[in-house]
């Protein structure tokens, strides 16, 4: 695997918990909406560059 996977596939995750917290502590919901889609597209990202 390349760096930039393995770099991608540990922010996803990470990026995942920070959106589960944030609406465990009852952020705005269009925070938490912004950081769903950013989880979503890390998550592609990563997924696109691992097949790669």
């Amino acid at each position: 695997m390349d760096t930039s996977t393995i770099l991608f596939a540990i922010l996803t995750p990470c990026l995942v918990g920070v959106t589960l917290q944030a609406w465990r502590l009852g952020n705005e919901k269009r925070d938490i909406a912004l950081l769903g889609v950013f989880s979503a597209l890390m998550g592609m990202g990563t997924a696109v560059a691992a097949i790669l």
